[in-house]
């Protein structure tokens, strides 16, 4: 769970925190390639949407310092990376 939590937390950080639709971007991250999108959703909310390639989608909702959403069907939820840190709100 904890490598999950710190997957998600790591694209959340890739990510730009200004929404606007962009094409379709890629890093890598312990040796497995993330390919994401991110767009604007409601309120301002940043929508970061993708796929380890060979595996899990995600979605992840940025709203101010939090993030929610799920990744390989397993919601999550933490604060947004800040200088590297993460604080895990739930995880189910």
């Amino acid at each position: 769970m904890r490598k999950l939590i710190m997957t998600a937390a790591f694209l959340t950080a890739m990510a730009p925190f200004a929404a606007q639709a962009q094409d379709e971007k890629s890093f890598q991250h312990e040796n497995q390639t993330y390919v994401y999108k991110t767009s604007e959703g409601r309120e301002g909310a940043t929508v970061i949407t993708g796929r380890r390639v060979g595996g899990d989608r995600f979605r992840l909702v940025v709203e101010g310092e939090k993030v929610r959403g799920n990744v390989g069907g397993t919601p999550v939820a933490f604060r947004a990376p800040q200088g590297g840190a993460v604080s895990v709100l739930t995880a189910n």
